[in-house]
């Protein structure tokens, strides 16, 4: 039989809360980078920016998908670096 530790159901209760408040709040942030521009596509297409891209295009070909990665970032570093550790969850080195 091995050696297992009691499981503190609180602490995987607050745990996953912490979790799952962080990824609603990433995921707000990904709803509203993809789907609150388009509506407004025509009319920001009229704004020419850096080398006169219209508005509209850089925000859904170069903006939204910068934006993803660095969510995923800020997911991972989150986890890794501040959720985890706060309940004793982070990785062996």
């Amino acid at each position: 039989m091995t050696g297992t530790a009691p499981v503190d159901t609180s602490r995987l209760e607050a745990y996953w809360r912490e979790q799952w408040r962080l990824m609603l709040t990433l995921l707000v942030i990904w709803f509203a980078v993809t789907y609150l521009h388009p509506p407004f596509a025509a009319s920001l297409n009229k704004i020419k920016i850096l080398t006169g891209f219209p508005l509209g295009y850089w925000l859904s070909s170069q903006f939204s998908i910068t934006v993803y990665v660095i969510l995923i970032f800020i997911y991972a570093l989150t986890m890794n670096n501040v959720i985890d550790k706060k309940y004793g969850f982070e990785e062996e080195e």
